[in-house]
């Protein structure tokens, strides 16, 4: 082959990064998980949660996932899942009883924030598995979504009639403050990013009429607080989840005529593409990343 195919080639190569969303439990209460592989776009069927989880949060480090909150009894209970052994088990619980909540957090510590009308916080320090109350956000409300960096954690989102409201949260100090507005009010959707942007994309209109689903999408630059329309799905769902890495982020799962698609958002170019079908089918659920977007790596 010739050095002039040879980097024709190279150039088409995509290289969606390392590591592997887990999506995890969901309506009407299961414990089923799927793993995404990043890299090969494959899914499979991963370890069972220890307590069964819907309306729930999840986040993680790159060691594993927490899964908190959610409806029904036990809605304090935290699931975790260790991703290198595909080990679940149950950790401390949290501090308050939310459902229809969201989670975000870095490589030390998790903030499990809103749910419920709520605008109170928990934070699970990985570490000893400890938990304390954290700062409460602006605004109370349900159905929001979260994602950030290694510095800084936004809700975005949320409520019975959408909102397009976010909430800065600062890891160190636990401080709160208002941040912008998305670019288009949206309720039970998804977030994900990397270090330099998150993505809110998917939901609803509002809760009390889940089918006007909608298709946009909102980048959030974390340093400026800037907003902008991202592009849009390639299909509409709502009360899925989102996870990725630093290269991609993974929107599956949701409402029932897509619950075990999956939408690819390329964060360099804003490309949204299929992506592999999920294991088990869900709405309402959760998930992590055994490589999250803030670690930086490829």
């Amino acid at each position: 082959m010739s050095i002039f195919l040879l980097l024709a080639s190279a150039k088409t190569t995509i290289n969606n990064g390392t590591g592997s969303a887990l999506f995890a439990g969901g309506n009407p209460g299961i414990t089923t998980t799927s793993l995404y592989n990043y890299a090969t776009n494959v899914t499979k069927a991963g370890t069972a949660l220890a307590a069964t989880k819907y309306d729930h949060a999840g986040t993680g480090n790159t060691t594993l996932g927490i899964f908190g909150g959610g409806f029904g009894a036990g809605n304090t209970t935290t699931c975790l899942y260790t991703y290198s052994s595909n080990a679940s088990s149950t950790g401390t619980q949290l501090t308050t009883t939310n459902y229809q909540l969201a989670a975000v957090g870095n490589a030390t510590l998790a903030i499990f924030g809103g749910g419920n009308a709520s605008a109170v916080t928990g934070q699970y320090t990985y570490s000893g598995n400890s938990v304390v109350a954290g700062t409460s956000l602006k605004a109370a409300r349900a159905g929001l979504m979260a994602t950030g960096n290694t510095t800084v954690g936004i809700f975005g989102g949320g409520g019975s009639s959408a909102s397009g409201t976010t909430d800065v949260y600062t890891y160190s100090g636990a401080t709160v403050v208002a941040g912008t507005s998305l670019t288009n009010p949206v309720t039970v959707g998804a977030a994900c990013g990397n270090a330099t942007i998150g993505i809110f994309g998917g939901g609803g209109s509002s809760m009390s009429s889940p089918s006007t689903a909608v298709l946009t999408t909102t980048s959030y630059t974390y340093g400026t607080n800037a907003v902008a329309a991202g592009t849009n799905l390639g299909f509409a769902t709502y009360w899925g989840a989102a996870a990725g890495n630093s290269t991609i982020g993974l929107f599956g799962s949701g409402s029932a005529a897509n619950n075990t698609r999956t939408q690819i958002y390329t964060y360099a170019t804003s490309a949204v593409t299929n992506g592999s079908v999920l294991t088990n089918a869900a709405s309402q659920t959760a998930a992590s990343s055994s490589n999250p977007g803030w670690s930086g790596t490829i």
